[in-house]
């Protein structure tokens, strides 16, 4: 049976042998590609509410980078079901569906 760990920032147990090195280096390269992306647009809105700018302009740019945090957040979680949710359930893992569950109703 697997043992779960919790992991510090999400407090959400782990998949007994599901890492970082589970995701593809062509997801994870979009990924971090995406986040880049959105890292500039906050850097933008900071510069935006600095220089004064109307609200709806700068409502405008978070409403951009959430759905550009919404898309990472898609990758991340299709590499879960696809590489650590099926690893799981192939291994017999009883707890995955807790963890499943719990993952779902936080993140999504």
């Amino acid at each position: 049976m697997a043992t779960r760990t919790k992991t510090a920032a999400a407090h959400v147990p782990a998949v007994s042998g599901c890492d970082s090195e589970m995701m593809s280096p062509e997801k994870r390269d979009e990924a971090l590609k995406r986040l880049a992306r959105a890292s500039g647009q906050v850097a933008g809105i900071s510069r935006m509410i600095d220089d004064g700018r109307h609200c709806t302009d700068v409502l405008q740019q978070i409403a951009a980078v959430q759905k550009a945090l919404d898309a990472v957040g898609n990758i991340v979680l299709r590499n879960y079901l696809e590489r650590c949710v099926t690893t799981a359930i192939e291994g017999g893992d009883p707890l995955i569906y807790d963890e499943l569950m719990t993952v779902l109703t936080r993140y999504r």
